[in-house]
């Protein structure tokens, strides 16, 4: 400022004001954070940021954590939005996938009879999983028949996934003696 009496004398001052941006922008909108059962794979939203003084660029990053078996894991991403003046603000969205379905079996011998002497030959079946692989086991209980000669033996498969689901099928054999001794 300037001023100046009648005579013309005059003095000055000055005031400088300084503008400063230490306000950090905002996340108006964030997606929530979900769980998914595998085989889906994370799809996440897109968050909306803004600030008082300008423009916001955002940026993000993903972490993933492993779960408690091999098909379960989640993903962590963490977005960054930062103003021209470099002030930031996080936010983050969690997606976590999880495995509780069961493996299915896609092919399962029949069961069948057969005459004594012939031994039952057990089928070999097919299984499957939406996540994984699948580990078979098995184990067969025999029962006696209404003879000495005549029994059936069950073999009960099960299929287990990586995350310990398990779904199980069976094929029974029969074992029947009606052949007249010669």
């Amino acid at each position: 400022w300037t001023a100046t009496d009648a005579c013309g004398n005059i003095e000055t001052a000055s005031q400088t004001i300084s503008v400063i941006d230490n306000v950090k922008p905002y996340f108006t909108f964030v997606p929530e954070s979900a769980t998914i059962v595998c085989p889906l794979t994370p799809e996440f939203g897109t968050p909306a940021a803004a600030d008082l003084c300008g423009a916001v660029t955002v940026t993000y990053e993903d972490v993933r954590t492993a779960g408690s078996c091999a098909n379960e894991y989640s993903i962590t991403r963490t977005w960054t939005a930062t103003d021209a003046c470099g002030n930031i603000e996080t936010a983050s969205q969690t997606i976590s996938v999880i495995d509780n379905v069961k493996p299915y079996f896609t092919f399962v011998p029949e069961s069948a009879t057969i005459v004594c002497p012939l031994t039952p030959e057990f089928g070999t079946p097919a299984a499957s999983d939406a996540c994984g692989t699948v580990t078979l086991a098995y184990e067969d209980v025999r029962t006696a028949g209404s003879c000495a000669n005549e029994y059936s033996i069950t073999r009960t498969w099960t299929a287990t996934d990586a995350c310990g689901n398990i779904e199980t099928a069976s094929q029974t054999i029969s074992v029947i003696d009606n052949v007249k001794p010669y």
